[in-house]
């Protein structure tokens, strides 16, 4: 498949490229992670939460409900797992889980 020049997924891949290059890796890995959510995560969390932002090494995550905030709070280190695999670092060093005040 060829790609133009105006393709907003080579867009969105270099702009990661250069904000890491300027020492901004978890914009970086935001934009990504917000991006390729539903293949890096499988099981119920790909569609019941939603990544805001990462900061300091905290990946924000937004849920429907508290009783799947607390569920993921127990289920964090999969999460975890499965997000340092994707991205090839462990760059998400924690998750915090915030409950959406409205729908998605």
């Amino acid at each position: 498949m060829n790609r133009s020049p105006q393709d907003p997924t080579r867009a969105s891949s270099q702009v990661e490229e250069t904000l890491a290059k300027m020492g901004v890796p978890g914009v970086a890995a935001t934009l990504r992670i917000r991006r390729q959510w539903r293949s890096m995560v499988s099981g119920q969390w790909r569609d019941k939460a939603r990544p805001l932002v990462l900061e300091d090494g905290c990946l924000v995550v937004e849920v429907g409900s508290q009783m799947e905030a607390t569920l993921l709070r127990y289920g964090a280190a999969g999460l975890l797992e499965q997000l340092n695999a994707a991205l090839g670092s462990r760059i998400v060093q924690r998750i915090a889980v915030r409950v959406s005040s409205g729908s998605h």
